[in-house]
């Protein structure tokens, strides 16, 4: 069998090796790729007083599972404009609280001993891990963005108002008649434009950086819309008493008119009910003042006074302090007022287009009027949503910092997988190449070799004939047939043991004669067969000559066993022949 070559075997499997490494290298890149996540992080700290006691600035307890509340992932699904679920997004969000070492002792402590330890932590880390089908910027994105509107929320929750809406936003979304659409955008504006107002006041040197507006520029817009952009569209409504339905709006406006008539009635009866428990409450307050101290020293709410007053009915749910009903009667009263006024405005309504001699008086320029004046406020409220929600964050820095920036880092480093799977594969291959090598060596050394010259056998002679009888030889191809003349000799008197003494020896020598010349194999039949490709007569000498020396040497060392051989051999431009089969038969002819 051939030697050990390791060089030999990996220089035939170099391809193979290749492919093998390349194929196992996308393999660990497509395994490692799908059970890739980024995962996204950031450290925030609750920095109110009362958050020691798991207080929020307004007093209310801390709830930090709302940083994944649906309302903030809502607005950051929104923010990036992605399309996809609020569950989706919720449920690779994670809130870690970080609890110092030395109150985790304390708590451990509290626990040994069966006692209660409550402490509540200011910081948190929050993560978001996105899949291997999203990307490490889509999770730090994603991150950011539930943390600003995080911020919004929080600040509106626990330190700021809410942003008021633009009711007038939906009115070409529903059938509302010409002069209702008006009523509903004074409304609409009147609102902002108060909250507007208190902005202003509490907030006067506030710009926001994205919309460079302060509050007092935004107010200025809603009021400049206020006193003359709405009042231009009442006017020209109702000058021309264009109306979609005048029945229904006059039915409309009568029904307004009852409804306000009963609660001025109801709340009269409250206000007169009120006035007169204000009235006892007065006179009789030194002396159920007395008796309240001596059924209840630590009673001061004066419940026990307002049940003796004379006139106090049960019904009516009101705080039982002075002040309190005084307040109560003044808010009923305005509540009349404002009725008042909101029924004698209806009754106006009524009265324009009560005589009006068209059902439907439609007009294209109100229209218009009013989709341009509805695009406006959308506009405008696009830009106060946009200032408020940044002043919300802007408060919310007071009470919520953020202790660093989002870093995000991936679950699996693919570039190191991939290097040791190459590394791996490279050697997988090259031990493949091998085995494979080897095992071919094996198969064909107990296939193709004679057991005894250790020389290839008549099968392996045939095919390297047949293989190349299938072209023409080069021009120094040289064939030589070696015998053995005293093999059967020896066979007959020493016996077959000698004959295969003899066998290898002489096949030793001749293998390694011919190790830089070519082919040589045992032919059976007492001959060797020598398929020398680019073998000159010369050199062809010279290989006989070594032959002849090295069996000298050999018959030299031996007493019984002796090589006698004979030679011959035929060279393909010598013999004017580039077949193969022919060469062999003039060699054959020169032996004889």
């Amino acid at each position: 069998m051939k030697e050990f070559q390791l060089l030999r075997y990996l220089s035939k499997g170099k391809f193979i090796i290749l492919i093998v490494a390349l194929l196992g290298a996308i393999g660990v890149y497509f395994y490692a790729d799908s059970q890739q996540a980024y995962t996204a992080t950031t450290v925030i700290r609750y920095a109110n007083g009362a958050i020691e006691n798991g207080l929020t600035p307004n007093g209310s307890e801390l709830d930090v599972s709302e940083i994944y509340s649906s309302t903030v992932i809502k607005g950051a699904i929104e923010d990036l404009g992605l399309n996809c679920s609020v569950d989706e997004v919720r449920s690779h969000v994670k809130v870690t609280p970080i609890i110092p070492e030395e109150e985790a002792g304390k708590q451990q402590t509290a626990i040994d001993k069966g006692e209660e330890y409550e402490y509540f932590p200011t910081d948190y880390v929050i993560t978001y891990e996105a899949d291997s089908e999203k990307s490490m910027n889509y999770a730090g994105t994603m991150l950011d963005a539930i943390i600003k509107n995080y911020y919004a929320f929080y600040s509106e929750k626990y330190v700021d108002q809410q942003i008021l809406p633009n009711n007038a936003s939906n009115i070409s979304a529903n059938d509302y008649d010409y002069i209702e659409s008006a009523e509903i955008i004074q409304e609409s504006v009147k609102d902002i434009d108060d909250y507007l107002m208190q902005k202003k006041a509490s907030y006067p040197d506030f710009r926001a950086s994205a919309t460079g507006y302060t509050f007092t520029d935004l107010e200025n817009i809603y009021n400049y819309i206020s006193n003359h952009k709405v009042p231009s569209l009442y006017a020209g409504i109702l000058q021309h008493k264009y109306t979609k339905d005048n029945d229904l709006l006059l039915k409309k406006q009568t029904k307004r008119i009852e409804d306000y008539e009963i609660n001025i009635k109801n709340n009269k009866q409250k206000s007169k009910k009120l006035k007169s428990l204000i009235d006892n409450y007065s006179e009789k307050g030194i002396n159920s003042t007395e008796k309240a101290l001596q059924d209840d020293s630590n009673d001061s709410s004066g419940s026990s006074i307002i049940m003796d007053v004379d006139g106090y009915d049960r019904d009516i749910n009101v705080i039982t302090t002075y002040d309190d009903l005084i307040q109560k009667y003044v808010d009923i009263n305005q509540s009349i007022e404002n009725d008042k006024i909101d029924k004698e405005h209806a009754a106006y309504i009524r009265s324009v287009f009560v005589d009006n001699d068209k059902d439907v008086n439609l007009s294209k320029e109100i229209d218009a009027d009013i989709d341009e004046l509805v695009e406006m406020l959308n506009n405008e409220y696009q830009i106060v949503k946009a200032t408020a929600q940044e002043l919300n964050e802007y408060i919310g820095a007071d009470y919520l910092n953020i202790l660093n920036s989002v870093v995000t880092s991936q679950k699996v480093n693919i570039k190191l997988y991939l290097a040791l799977a190459v590394v791996f594969f490279l050697f997988f291959g090259c031990a493949g190449a091998v085995l494979i090598g080897r095992l071919k060596d094996f198969m064909q050394y107990i296939l193709y070799t004679d057991k005894v010259t250790k020389l290839p056998n008549r099968q392996m002679c045939d095919i390297q004939v047949n293989n190349l009888s299938e072209n023409e030889l080069g021009e120094q191809f040289t064939c030589m047939i070696i015998k053995l003349d005293n093999l059967a000799e020896l066979n007959d008197t020493l016996g077959r043991a000698a004959g295969d003494t003899l066998l290898g020896g002489f096949g030793a020598i001749i293998k390694s004669l011919a190790k830089s010349y070519g082919f040589i194999g045992w032919n059976q039949g007492g001959w060797f067969l020598g398929l020398f490709d680019q073998c000159s007569t010369s050199k062809a000498d010279l290989f006989l000559e070594m032959l002849d020396k090295s069996v000298k040497e050999f018959n030299e060392k031996q007493v019984e066993i002796q090589i006698k051989y004979s030679v011959a051999y035929s060279n393909s431009s010598e013999d004017k022949t580039k077949d193969i089969r022919t060469l062999i038969r003039h060699t054959f002819e020169k032996m004889d």
